[in-house]
């Protein structure tokens, strides 16, 4: 079985109340609300991954990510790993638009009562508030068949 594995970072402003959304885009259409994070190269650490993404997002420079979770997707023959970190140390000019979609603040529960939530996110939120460490779902032609 192929493995992919990939990362997302939640990333607080603390002072402020508020988490970095990301309003993704995909080739031929909107993904849904998110937070910054993307693929794991050869030979790159999780940590070292996921403070490169975040850096190519957002431009902003994060320390200290902590894991809080894993989220794993089956879809035909290919595992995908989604690494979950939080931080809250980050500095730099924040990069509102960029290839991946927009970038806002807003706090978490806004966030987590709005509408067009990429797919996953009520799972992810779940795991990011400690009721689950790991959460792995199954689809079968496209469908979800198991979590």
């Amino acid at each position: 079985m192929q493995t992919r594995l990939m990362n997302m970072v939640m990333i607080c402003d603390e002072v402020n109340d508020r988490v970095l959304v990301l309003d993704k885009v995909k080739k031929y259409g909107r993904e849904g609300l998110t937070f910054p994070g993307g693929k794991v190269e050869e030979g790159e650490s999780l940590t070292d991954s996921v403070i490169r993404e975040a850096k190519e997002e957002t431009n902003l420079e994060i320390e200290n990510p902590k894991l809080v979770g894993l989220i794993t997707w089956i879809v035909e023959g290919r595992r995908d790993m989604g690494f979950l970190f939080r931080t809250s140390d980050f500095k730099g000019e924040l990069i509102e638009n960029n290839r991946e979609g927009r970038l806002f603040w807003d706090s978490y529960d806004n966030m987590k009562k709005s509408d067009g939530l990429s797919e996953s996110m009520d799972k992810i939120f779940e795991i990011y508030e400690g009721k689950f460490q790991e959460i792995t779902w199954f689809y079968d032609e496209g469908r979800l068949i198991y979590q």
